[in-house]
């Protein structure tokens, strides 16, 4: 796995852990052109992170890695007409 991957999931860990919480939840937004910013909430808080990119591509291969698991795909009304691929995902225990 890539630095940048193990660091993700690596800082992910450490955050839902200080929240004690194994889930989190992934979004991004159109703010203006070419500016994109990505949410991750950890029990409906954003917490900072050292990152500055996460893209829907970066945690499908953290699933692929078996690190974490695709809980649920919010629907179009699940979700405010800002939040694109919104999902929650889960951390799988094992892979500590």
């Amino acid at each position: 796995m890539p630095d940048r991957l193990h660091q993700i999931i690596e800082e992910i860990k450490q955050k839902c852990d200080e929240a004690n919480c194994s889930e989190f939840e992934y979004h991004w937004e159109i703010w203006g052109v070419l500016w994109y910013p990505w949410f991750l909430k950890i029990n409906g808080k954003s917490p900072s992170f050292s990152f500055n990119d996460l893209s829907d591509d970066d945690l499908r291969k953290l699933c692929a890695e078996g690190f974490i698991e695709l809980v649920k795909e919010y629907s179009n009304d699940e979700k405010s007409a800002y939040e694109f691929d919104k999902k929650r995902y889960r951390l799988i225990s094992s892979r500590s």
